[in-house]
């Protein structure tokens, strides 16, 4: 097949979760002998926002588009930018003139190349499948995750509303009621576009159906990792010396790491090690949340940061931890951070919250603890650093509960296929 991919990132430029999952899938599909071709933004300072250019040839191929958040100045256009949307169409029309034809696209992520590009690659007669790694569609918190706490994982519009009222206060201050009600109506026609909606938990699921999207309209795709580079990895030594606990995954509030650190300072000194592995980020404009977390650390705490990753780095990364910990309080339709320290036989400290909590079977691969319970956090800590034992059984029983890119690839392909023949004529 020739498969179009689209998201709003890939490394080296971004490399966050979907960014690094999108890669994955493309270099399993090109494996599996597909022509796969990415589509996504990319930082072309040079170039006007919407123009695009080849920067990777070969199979997969990469065309990154310029995009800058220029004139971005109300929650509309947040959601819509004409010169992305353009290029969308454009692409595809260049592609087409040269006599590519795409089966499916299977798109990723929109944030800053407009919703109206599923429209677009719907016009361009192109069948489209489209996951949904988060809420973004719901609200631009696509976490559903403001400094209070979470959100309720519906959409409600008296609650999206007073959030965004506080996050955006110059965009909502002069019709609040009927900026949501556009973005709202704008998401549903969004997602009526594709053939398919995927997620990779059942969990997410319940934040569309609020919108009113049927239920049967999704299917759920777990979501694969690099297991054929994290398997080799020998299982944590166990000791002797400080337990070293992992974090891995973007330093921002919704993702709980100033929990993990306050848990870990409880602990006596030179019981833990913490490892802190990602990108350093302001959340919607905050940038505070990396001052309280790390202010409360002193010199000899045991806490280190060691910057972003890539997909490359993170087999060494997980090498140098004997547990990882994801101590999220957003709704995370699925923690692939989990996943991966699973394959490498890490066992996982998780919260009991969205698809998170599905990923570890409490008391076997590790605990799934409270949300931001700081207490219940270090003493799952503690006891792991004092019962060594206890971490290697854990560890004995990791592998298997994370599924590969190629196992996850292929069940994509087989809803490529459907989605490109079309619906059955009856």
């Amino acid at each position: 097949m020739r498969i179009l991919l689209l998201s709003h990132g890939l490394p080296p430029d971004s490399v966050g979760g979907v960014e690094q999952h999108v890669s994955g899938l493309a270099e399993a599909l090109v494996e599996f002998g597909h022509d796969v071709d990415i589509f996504t933004r990319g930082d072309l300072p040079q170039r006007p926002q919407g123009a695009f250019e080849q920067t990777v040839t070969g199979n997969p191929a990469v065309w990154r588009a310029a995009y800058r958040w220029e004139g971005v100045d109300s929650l509309d256009a947040l959601y819509q930018c004409e010169p992305m949307a353009d290029a969308t169409a454009r692409f595809l029309s260049e592609r087409a003139s040269e006599g590519v034809r795409y089966d499916v696209a299977h798109v990723h992520h929109l944030t800053g190349m407009s919703v109206e590009s599923l429209h677009r690659i719907a016009a361009a007669g192109v069948p489209t499948v489209l996951t949904l790694h988060d809420y973004w569609l719901v609200s631009p918190c696509g976490q559903l995750f403001f400094h209070e706490g979470p959100l309720e994982q519906r959409a409600d519009p008296e609650q999206t509303g007073a959030v965004l009222t506080r996050l955006f206060p110059g965009w909502m201050k002069a019709d609040p009621r009927g900026a949501v009600a556009r973005m709202q109506e704008r998401s549903r026609a969004a997602l009526a576009a594709p053939a398919r909606l995927i997620v990779p938990s059942a969990r997410a699921i319940p934040a569309f159906t609020g919108l009113g999207v049927e239920r049967e309209r999704f299917t759920v795709v777990e979501n694969g990792v690099d297991t054929r580079r994290l398997e080799q990895l020998a299982p944590p030594a166990g000791g002797p010396g400080p337990l070293r606990v992992g974090y891995f995954g973007t330093l921002i509030p919704s993702k709980g790491l100033d929990v993990l650190i306050r848990a870990v300072l409880q602990l006596p000194p030179g019981m833990v090690e913490l490892q802190i592995h990602g990108n350093a980020v302001p959340y919607h404009g905050d940038e505070s949340y990396l001052t309280r977390c790390f202010q409360q650390v002193q010199p000899g705490a045991g806490v280190t940061y060691f910057g972003p990753y890539s997909l490359e780095e993170l087999p060494d990364r997980i090498a140098g931890i004997d547990v990882l910990a994801a101590p999220a309080l957003w709704h995370e339709a699925f923690g692939l951070t989990v996943r991966e320290a699973l394959a490498a036989a890490r066992p996982a400290l998780v919260s009991r919250i969205g698809g998170l909590q599905d990923a570890v079977d409490d008391g076997l691969q590790g605990r799934v603890l409270p949300p931001g319970d700081v207490a219940a956090w270090a003493a799952a800590i503690r006891e792991l650093a004092v019962d060594r034992a206890l971490l290697r059984r854990f560890s004995d029983r990791c592998r298997g509960k994370a599924r590969s890119f190629a196992e996850m690839a292929a069940e994509l392909v087989g809803i490529y296929d459907e989605v490109a023949k079309g619906p059955a004529i009856s």
